[in-house]
């Protein structure tokens, strides 16, 4: 019995950027075009701030976006928390950095109207104590700067380590081998960055070569926000099964797909189902 994706698929795609600054626009324009789906991180305490910055060495406009239209920007598209001001969670204390967080949800989800458990560190700073004030906060899933390089799902979902960053040299390797792959059970491919840099850069191209590659292969893919992988995934780990491994039962509110051998199922919310 293996895990799989949602309607039966055994890959999945999902993306993260961090900051909300106004390139947003134009990368959600183009993940509009491409039908792809991403989580955006966004530090509701700088909102409508305009400034010029030195990243890298490189003269950048790191102006972000206002408030106002963080509904209808990311429509189709998750938000998610990434602190007030984005300080080192690590470097203040645990009251302050409980503050940023609270505060940054609160404020996107009366933006959105929806409630926000999704976040990205600043910095990619974390450790044990930062974990434990997220989960007091809600926080259901928490992604790191580290990159894996391979397409497994996480163990822990507040240290959710993606696939890669979009300037990485394997970047199109990986792509590649994830769409050529004959997965027999659940994969994902995990990109995150910054929109700011394809602007440092003028190199657009980059994310739509990728989009291109993946919307080519996507009937086989589930195009997916971080949230949508993350609620899916911790759902198939609630499944039930009999000691025998001959009835399985689903608990949650999820409709959950598997496989066995090449046949594909659906269990339901609240579905038993004998598998022999």
């Amino acid at each position: 019995m293996e895990m799989l994706w949602k309607d039966g698929k055994r890959k999945a795609l999902t993306f993260s950027y961090d900051d909300g600054t106004i390139h947003d626009r134009r990368l959600v324009s183009l993940m509009n075009t491409y039908g792809m789906k991403g989580t955006f991180n966004l530090n509701s305490g700088l909102f409508g701030k305009v400034e010029q910055a030195v990243i890298n060495g490189i003269d950048t406009d790191f102006s972000r976006i206002s408030g106002e239209e963080v509904k209808t920007l990311f429509e189709g598209h998750e938000v998610a928390c990434h602190t007030l001001t984005h300080p080192s969670l690590t470097e203040i204390p645990a009251v302050m950095g409980r503050a940023e967080v609270l505060e940054d949800c609160q404020n996107l989800e009366k933006l959105t109207g929806k409630p926000v458990t999704g976040f990205a560190y600043p910095y990619g700073t974390y450790n044990d104590k930062v974990e434990e004030m997220l989960a007091e906060c809600g926080i259901t899933y928490a992604r790191t700067v580290v990159s894996t390089e391979n397409f497994e799902l996480p163990h822990d979902f507040l240290e959710w380590h993606p696939t890669c960053h979009h300037e990485s040299p394997k970047l199109m390797e990986l792509a590649t081998e994830f769409v050529k792959e004959d997965a027999t059970e659940a994969k994902m491919f995990y990109v995150w960055g910054h929109s700011y840099e394809f602007a440092q850069k003028d190199n657009w191209q980059l994310i739509e070569e990728l989009f291109r590659l993946m919307q080519e292969y996507g009937q086989d893919i589930w195009f997916a926000t971080n949230d949508e992988i993350a609620t899916y995934t911790k759902a198939y780990r609630e499944l039930q099964i009999s000691s025998d491994g001959n009835i399985v039962y689903n608990p949650t509110e999820v409709d959950l797909w598997y496989g066995i051998g090449k046949e594909v199922y659906c269990i339901h919310s609240g579905e038993r189902k004998e598998l022999i």
